[in-house]
């Protein structure tokens, strides 16, 4: 393991990271959408050809929101929306996913336990378990070279989800981890397993042992289960690796009520304060069928909202002046239950925590008109 002064190192580079992504992310998620919205508007009157160059760009400014992404994970900075469920009905979900990058060379074994509720990002637990299981499909090709196409199995993942009381803790993690029952889902594979020396340094951005490797899977799976206030483990096995992530079981499951909507036709009112994004984002909905009003900021918003009641809301958080939370409160009070769909490229800690408490919806930037529509639809 570690001595103390590389722990101390790691959780400065951890911060140093988590401060540049912050900076960075939602200037750049900014500028991604906008390149995201616009080439969607060129599409929808190009030919044949154009289409497919632009369909590139698209591709490109999504991979590139990706990478942004995965670091706000790693620094425990990612926007989440946690649900209440059970951690093997989540799995059950997942295993088409799963199965499908596992391919037929290596075999999949699902061991199911009893029902565990808990409180996860269903969306985050999935690029966690997707992380986890390419990890152990690449060791087992590696090792045994199975990058034919011949059809004989050459290694096994097995997932599984399990219950344990406060005394069942891994010894190694009783230091850190509070004493309360825990949901665990396991992935374990019999590749080459982890050495020592590589087990002191898997969840580090950047650290990875592949030769084309980026070092950001695990290290923003780790991030990710941080932040949903569970734990994410290499835990000791005789044969090849196993993962096991520790979600706290809740004891009383407390559903949230639902914000009532009244229908109000299709006007939509988008607040955001870039303005190539904001115009190519309200063309982009009225080819959808919306009548779209546009306000560059919160104040600009409210007088908007004064005038009329809109179908929906959608607006940027951090804005200057009236930044999203502050207006969506503003907004609920003279319009109660007014739809409101939240985006930003970042988000921080408060604003994490006001989108499940204003009962809101969540898009992160940058998004497809498409996705930004079928959002929509789920919550007017």
């Amino acid at each position: 393991m570690s001595g103390g002064s590389d722990q101390e190192g790691g959780v400065v580079r951890t911060r140093s990271v988590g401060l540049l992504a912050a900076g960075l992310a939602h200037d750049l998620n900014n500028m991604l959408g906008g390149i995201v919205a616009t080439a969607e508007l060129l599409q929808a009157r190009s030919d044949e050809g154009d289409m497919r160059d632009l369909s590139v760009i698209v591709d490109q400014a999504v991979r590139a929101s990706e990478l942004v992404r995965q670091i706000l994970a790693f620094s425990r900075q990612d926007m989440l929306n946690p649900v209440v469920a059970d951690l093997d009905d989540l799995m059950e979900r997942m295993l088409p996913v799963v199965s499908a990058l596992t391919g037929p060379r290596v075999e999949l074994v699902v061991r199911r336990g009893p029902p565990v509720p808990v409180r996860v990002d269903a969306t985050a637990l999935e690029r966690v378990l997707v992380n986890l299981v390419l990890n152990a499909r690449d060791a087992i090709m590696d090792m045994r070279g199975g990058r034919g196409t011949y059809p004989r199995k050459v290694g096994r993942i097995e997932l599984a989800t399990a219950r344990i009381g406060p005394g069942e803790r891994p010894e190694a993690a009783r230091g850190f981890m509070p004493a309360v029952p825990y949901a665990v889902l396991s992935v374990s594979d019999d590749g080459p397993g982890v050495s020592t020396e590589h087990a002191a340094r898997i969840f580090e951005p950047y650290f990875t042992t592949r030769p084309k490797g980026h070092g950001l899977g695990l290290s923003s799976a780790f991030g990710l289960v941080k932040q949903s206030g569970g734990f994410l483990l290499l835990e000791p096995s005789l044969r090849g690796a196993r993962f096991a992530v520790y979600l706290p079981e809740l004891l009383e499951a407390v559903l949230p009520e639902a914000v009532p909507a009244r229908p109000a036709g299709r006007v939509l009112l988008l607040v955001e304060d870039e303005l190539v994004l904001r115009m190519s984002v309200a063309r982009g909905l009225e080819r959808q069928g919306w009548r779209v009003r546009q306000a560059p900021d919160g104040e600009a918003a409210m007088r908007r909202l004064a005038a009329e009641r809109p179908a929906v809301m959608v607006s940027d958080i951090r804005m200057p002046g009236l930044d999203g939370i502050g207006l969506t409160e503003a907004a609920r009070a003279m319009w109660p239950g007014l739809p409101v769909l939240l985006t930003s490229g970042y988000a921080d800690e408060e604003a994490r925590a006001a989108v499940p408490r204003l009962g809101v919806g969540f898009l992160a930037k940058p998004f497809t008109v498409r996705t930004l529509n079928e959002r929509l639809r789920e919550i007017v």
